[in-house]
């Protein structure tokens, strides 16, 4: 279990390095999404998601024997891209594993931070795999996207910036992915509320937490399937279940097609141009899959904005509705 002892501490470490994205009240979409409707865009993050929060948190911590040794990290895209972001800032050299079916868009950012890629496999399975093989015979240092305690604590400082900006959100949902955002958010949410409610949201392709939730144990799924690239991980990590079983109060599924409704919404009505990932608790929002009520303040967490141009053109061709 991570503590709000470490968040703060993360969010003194990373002030200066890191966007403090704004928090958005948006109410062109109240009656859309029938709450009052927050928006927190970690799509203008730097490197594009909130997963600079952690990387920073984690590689500011390393000691210099640490930084010269390098590090190594397992990710879809937008961990492996704020890792070599945040090495090449401090001057650590960056090897991030990614699936032979990355996004473009993710590749060409870690590229363009001077991470070195080496691609491997298609799941999170393997691609951890791969990642410890590589810290062990290297003898790098290994930067987790979703367990290491140093990056869930940084990425719980969104929440710190959320509550700060408005402390009397009612509801805070976050897409779930490995799970290490929602254990960091959840954790400092009911340390500064025990009245705020934590949403997670999955696709309904790699519903890990929510089967997790159902049967009482982590559980590793035969399969994932959805246009989330963010949330491919095929099983739910033990480290971060019992965080989610605490802190977590609804866990919810949405479908392909839910995800790009909320896409073309947010780009229609807030100009917000967001990754599958990043439109997953709006997506939920628009099935009315969250118990709120209409006078409720709901922040829907956006997490990135990573998305190739031409998928993102094809995936709207998809949608059955104008919105």
């Amino acid at each position: 279990m991570i503590t709000i002892h470490q968040i703060n501490k993360a969010k003194e470490r990373i002030s200066g390095f890191t966007n403090r994205t704004p928090l958005l009240r948006v109410e062109q979409l109240d009656d859309i999404l029938r709450c009052k409707v927050w928006l927190k865009p970690e799509n203008l993050q730097k490197t594009g998601s909130f997963k600079l929060r952690g990387a920073l948190n984690k590689l500011l911590s390393l000691t210099e024997e640490e930084r010269k040794r390098g590090v190594v990290c397992a990710s879809s895209g937008n961990h492996g891209q704020a890792v070599t972001y945040a090495a090449k800032l401090l001057g650590i050299h960056a090897k991030v594993v990614m699936p032979v079916n990355a996004n473009p868009v993710k590749i060409e950012g870690v590229n363009r931070y001077g991470g070195e890629i080496v691609l491997h496999g298609t799941v999170s399975s393997e691609r951890e795999a791969k990642m410890r093989e590589i810290m062990n015979q290297e003898e790098r240092v290994s930067v987790h996207p979703f367990e290491d305690e140093f990056v869930k604590a940084g990425q719980g400082t969104a929440t710190l910036e959320i509550l700060e900006d408005f402390p009397d959100m009612n509801f805070i949902v976050t897409p779930i992915g490995g799970g290490g955002l929602i254990s960091g958010m959840s954790v400092a949410a009911k340390a500064k509320s025990e009245h705020i409610k934590v949403v997670g949201v999955e696709p309904t392709g790699a519903p890990r937490y929510g089967e997790s939730r159902r049967v009482g144990a982590p559980v590793s799924l035969d399969k994932v399937d959805t246009i989330a690239d963010g949330t491919k991980t095929d099983k739910a990590n033990p480290h971060n279940f019992p965080i989610i079983e605490k802190y977590v109060d609804y866990l919810v599924a949405v479908t392909d097609d839910q995800i790009i409704e909320a896409m073309k919404l947010l780009l229609l009505q807030t100009k917000l141009f967001v990754e599958p990932s990043g439109a997953l608790g709006v997506a939920a929002a628009m099935s009315q899959k969250i118990p709120y009520s209409a006078k409720d303040n709901v922040c829907f967490l956006l997490s990135g904005g990573n998305s190739d141009l031409g998928l993102f053109a094809s995936i709207i061709k998809r949608s059955k509705s104008l919105v």
